[in-house]
């Protein structure tokens, strides 16, 4: 009886800590020039396959992440390449740039990737993508859209 009692109140807890984290919103922002240009940056994606960063997504990526904009335990990467980046659970706004106030460009996305580190969100594991799974990713990245 305790087990299945105590069962209930985990399963039970991590649902309230799953809806406290979705439904995040977009960053309302004031897109600058800067972070314009910073988003047409294909250094990554122009040498890419969408569809062959698709499957790196699913196998690197899709356990913290959704290609929506829904928010799984990261943002939802639906628009990560637009203004306003990806969207955020609720409460957390980065200005339209990354975590370490970097802009939003395949580089510093890339980078992001292979380094992670702590946002306010939580912490990104590092993923040791070789360039050409990199330049898929950005790719498959660069179709999803809000």
């Amino acid at each position: 009886m305790f087990k299945r009692h105590a069962l209930f109140i985990v399963i039970g807890s991590c649902a309230i800590a799953l809806a406290a984290c979705g439904g995040g919103e977009s960053a309302n922002v004031e897109v600058t020039e800067e972070m314009t240009a910073a988003l047409a940056d294909t250094s990554y994606s122009s040498r890419g396959d969408a569809t062959a960063g698709e499957a790196v997504f699913q196998s690197q990526c899709s356990s913290c992440h959704y290609a929506t904009e829904e928010v799984l335990i990261g943002p939802g990467m639906a628009g990560v390449f637009q203004p306003g980046g990806p969207t955020l659970p609720e409460g957390v706004d980065y200005g339209g740039t990354l975590h370490n106030g970097n802009l939003i460009s395949e580089e510093n996305v890339a980078n992001w990737i292979r380094e992670g580190g702590q946002g306010e969100i939580g912490v990104m594991s590092a993923i040791p993508l070789e360039d050409q799974e990199m330049a898929d990713l950005m790719a498959y990245l660069r179709t999803l859209e809000k």
